[in-house]
């Protein structure tokens, strides 16, 4: 299993967002609770915008959709805070 680094920002057109790609904001809702955590479209070698746009060379997760798992696992009791401190405590909790 790959680990990709999460963004410490919202990029400027993330979904969750206002004034981002909100179109696509249900989906990337869907995919961080059913699938896997969205990786950033601005980040990485496949990114949806210009080269010189790109926040970063590697893939990393993006935060809008990291926020949202988190405040949905603290409210289901699976988290013991909304941050990825607790995120990360989890993760060695579980093993994984």
């Amino acid at each position: 299993m790959k680990i990709f680094k999460v963004r410490k920002t919202n990029c400027a057109t993330c979904p969750f967002r206002e004034t981002g790609w909100v179109e696509v904001r249900q989906l990337l809702m869907s995919r961080a609770v059913n699938e896997a955590s969205p990786i950033c479209h601005s980040t990485g070698p496949k990114a949806l915008v210009p080269r010189k746009k790109r926040l970063s060379a590697k893939p990393e997760v993006c935060r809008g959709a990291r926020d949202f798992q988190l405040n949905l696992f603290y409210k289901l009791g699976f988290l013991d805070a909304p941050t990825d401190e607790a995120w990360a405590n989890k993760v060695k909790e579980m093993k994984l």
